[in-house]
């Protein structure tokens, strides 16, 4: 199994347009708003692909608001008066707007954070390969580790059945199923899950180092190309943002969103030790016309705590943001 490749020129393109964007706007912990222009195909639900970039002074853009110094307190505030050890956070505003992180280069366990790049290099197959999502595995429950959730997932798969591929992903990112990413994942050659990340600039150890680290900013890269359909086409981008639109995982992000409001999103679990507990969420927030990124990575004792530690955060942003614009 190969994932299809782009051709140099539009390789390189693609490659200077994720760099440029990611880059541009991210260099430093705070970013004020920036004053370009950026136009979009606003034609999918989830994605919003960029199309053309230009220079535009004293657009609406330099009025957003700026609101790390506020969050950044609120983050120690927590930190200094719970049992949460330590909490990173990213945010961008994906209209063109505010980019800051805070404790943004800490490094954390993804988890199953890393599910997400599992779906993406598989639905970047369908371009090679049409008809890989629906080839069938076999599921065989003593073939696969048990690996240890706190956060069970609703669904199990059963033993001695097959599964379509695609269902394996929906479970995978739905109930965030360790048995179905385990099937997809040995069904994955390794040197292709690793050309998503070599693209992204992300260490490839975390694909099979389960002790690897990444960092919270790190990791956003997966959904703003997500958003912006551009590693994948825009039909299995609007795909994966519909799956991550549709997890069962109510207690973080989306608990500080209104129900109207549509967040994809996708957490991560992982006991370290008794007393270390890691959690983090990391997603897109839909506000109407100003949609937003927001990653949380916690650690601490107890995996309530960082729960109510994600939603408090997720609550926080969305007020400011919804200050300015509603």
């Amino acid at each position: 199994m190969r994932l299809s490749r782009l051709t140099l020129p539009v390789l390189t393109l693609a490659i200077g347009l994720i760099v440029g964007l990611w880059y541009g706007q991210s260099n430093g912990s705070s970013t004020s708003a920036s004053t370009s222009m950026q136009m979009r195909n606003n034609e999918g639900t989830f994605t919003n692909p960029l199309l053309e970039c230009d220079v535009a002074e004293d657009t609406i853009t330099s009025l957003k608001t700026n609101f790390k110094a506020e969050l950044e307190k609120f983050v120690h505030t927590m930190e200094d008066r719970t049992s949460v050890q330590r909490i990173a956070v990213y945010f961008r505003d994906l209209n063109n707007g505010p980019t800051f992180g805070i404790q943004q280069n800490d490094p954390f366990i993804p988890a199953s954070l890393l599910k997400v790049p599992v779906m993406m290099a598989y639905f970047s197959e369908t371009e090679s390969d049409p008809n890989i999502l629906q080839k069938k595995l076999l599921f065989t429950k003593s073939a696969a580790p048990d690996i240890r959730q706190t956060i069970l997932p609703a669904q199990h798969l059963t033993s001695g059945k097959e599964y379509s591929i695609n269902e394996l992903i929906k479970r995978m990112i739905v109930y965030s199923d360790n048995d179905a990413l385990i099937l997809l994942f040995k069904t994955l050659p390794i040197e292709d899950h690793r050309h998503l990340y070599n693209l992204l600039g992300v260490d490839s150890s975390v694909i099979s180092d389960p002790t690897a680290a990444l960092t919270v900013k790190q990791y956003a890269a997966f959904f703003r190309i997500l958003f912006n359909a551009s590693f994948i086409s825009q039909k299995y981008s609007e795909e994966a943002l519909t799956l991550l639109a549709s997890t069962d995982f109510d207690s973080g992000l989306r608990k500080g969103v209104p129900e109207r409001i549509p967040v994809a999103h996708k957490f991560g679990e992982r006991q370290i030790a008794t007393s270390e507990q890691h959690l983090h969420d990391c997603g897109i927030v839909y506000y109407p016309k100003h949609p937003y990124l927001l990653c949380v990575m916690t650690r601490g004792a107890n995996t309530s705590t960082l729960e109510r530690a994600i939603a408090d955060i997720s609550k926080f942003v969305y007020e400011k943001i919804d200050e300015q614009y509603r």
